[in-house]
């Protein structure tokens, strides 16, 4: 889904991932995961990505999707973190 999404949009999965952390309504803290030059490239695309997603209609609606998509109750969060084998 999250595929789909960045090709509507024009842009790399993490990028998309990226920039709808940026386009939140608070001041979010984005930490990029990069180690090759290319994956730097793309993770920096997240600031252009973001302005589509809150200055476009397409934007808006991918965000909107988006965000919907990726919803989970702490709860639900929490019991899947702790039964990580690496806690």
């Amino acid at each position: 889904k999250l595929a789909e999404m960045a090709r509507r949009m024009g842009c790399s999965t993490d990028a998309l991932a990226l920039g709808a952390i940026l386009a939140q309504p608070f001041q979010p803290r984005v930490l990029s995961g990069a180690v090759t030059k290319e994956q730097l490239r793309s993770n920096l695309d997240a600031l252009s990505v973001a302005e589509k997603l809150m200055g476009t209609e397409e934007g808006k609606e991918v965000l909107k999707e988006l965000m919907d998509e990726c919803k989970m109750e702490s709860e639900e969060y929490w019991k899947e973190r702790s039964a990580l084998k690496w806690n």
